[in-house]
């Protein structure tokens, strides 16, 4: 087991894992995760995708689906087969009420789809300027990397 130390903003984090490589520090660029990540906050992030498990809810990393090179933070909601509702300011997954941040999703947006079989749907926590799978739909499974290990989010 490797142990890798950082420093962000003075504080020391110390990270366990089976590889150093496997964790990544990268600047967010933009608000699309406002408030939950600042525009020029420090992350971290896992690749090793070989352990875990993605889960709704979760802040993740992935390819951008329509940018080759480029990587994105955002909330994984959906799961392959899940049933994705916006409607009245408010998300429902399978019919239940998903909590996001209020900045979410804005009242006028509606949309309603089925997760294919191989993909997730996700989310910027700041709808206004988010530019996610609400504009270029569910992401291929291939594309996430992995998630957020700091600042830690469910």
């Amino acid at each position: 087991m490797s142990i890798l130390m950082i420093r962000i903003s003075g504080i020391f984090l110390l990270l366990f894992g089976p590889s150093m490589a496997s964790y990544r520090l990268a600047p967010v660029h933009g608000a699309s995760m406002e408030p939950t990540l600042k525009d020029g906050q420090s992350v971290i992030y896992r690749e090793s995708q070989d352990s875990w498990k993605p889960r709704r809810g979760q802040v993740v990393v992935f390819q951008a689906p329509t940018e080759p090179g480029h990587r994105y933070v955002k909330r994984l909601i959906g799961l392959p087969g899940d049933e994705i509702e916006i409607s009245d300011g408010i998300v429902r997954i399978n019919g239940r009420k998903a909590p996001l941040p209020p900045s979410a999703i804005e009242s006028d947006q509606f949309l309603a789809t089925r997760v294919p079989e191989g993909s997730f749907f996700a989310l910027g926590d700041h709808a206004k300027v988010s530019f996610d799978s609400r504009s270029f739909g569910p992401v291929a499974m291939s594309n996430l990397i992995g998630p957020l290990v700091y600042p830690r989010h469910p």
